[in-house]
């Protein structure tokens, strides 16, 4: 699991990102709302740790901005301010959970574990033009037509789909799919994309995907 810490506490940021590193999670950090905006907008993340209280764009307009690009990563609020108003703010504007500072590390931890975990749950259909992919059973369907799909075919497809920009870079497709096994590289990658253009080929989907030496993208044809 990748996550992003923003918060301009840069101390504090970078002691949660040992901690979260030590509790097994990949983690990034950036020290206010335009750099977590554009985080999040370009990279895969699969949770965000969102102070309010930061310079350029503060917690909530960041929530606002994210949320307003269709971005629907689990967020967890920290902030200093705990007033029920504060954290109905928050809620109003699509965070998923509200820590108040100060807290436990291992409480931050046990939230992020269940906020993760109920995004996961939920996300288990995901569109993209005329096709549906249903990550729990891993099938994908265009129409009345369905295939079933490996769990490698289904994770790539489901990093297109939920990627703003529908493009993925090669490295984090490894690092996602197959968590950076040696013995897996870009050659892997492309043999699976042609595995999933065929079926989408099959299933007369309009989209395609493509494949060059750093990306791959999720495309419609014209």
């Amino acid at each position: 699991m990748r996550l992003l810490i923003a918060d301009d506490e840069i101390n504090l940021a970078k002691a949660l990102q040992v901690v979260l590193i030590d509790a097994g999670y990949n983690c990034d950090v950036c020290f206010d709302g335009n750099s977590a905006i554009h985080l999040v907008s370009q990279e895969m993340y699969d949770g965000l740790i969102l102070d309010i209280m930061m310079p350029e764009k503060n917690g909530y307009e960041v929530l606002s901005m994210i949320r307003k690009k269709k971005i629907d990563i689990p967020v967890l609020l920290l902030s200093a301010l705990n007033e029920v108003d504060d954290k109905v703010i928050g809620f109003d504007l699509g965070a998923n959970d509200y820590l108040s500072k100060p807290f436990s590390t291992k409480e931050l931890i046990a939230r992020i574990k269940v906020m993760l975990k109920e995004n996961i749950m939920d996300d288990s259909y995901l569109q993209y033009q005329d096709i549906i992919l249903n990550k729990k059973e891993e099938t994908l369907s265009c129409k009345n037509t369905k295939y079933q799909l490996s769990k490698y075919e289904s994770s790539i497809r489901s990093l297109l789909i939920r990627s703003e920009s529908n493009r993925v870079p090669i490295w984090l497709v490894i690092e996602k799919v197959w968590d950076n096994r040696v013995n897996v590289n870009p050659n892997t990658v492309s043999l699976y994309v042609s595995y999933l253009n065929r079926k989408l080929l099959a299933l007369s989907s309009k989209a395609h995907i493509e494949i060059n030496e750093e990306n791959i993208e999720l495309c419609v044809n014209i």
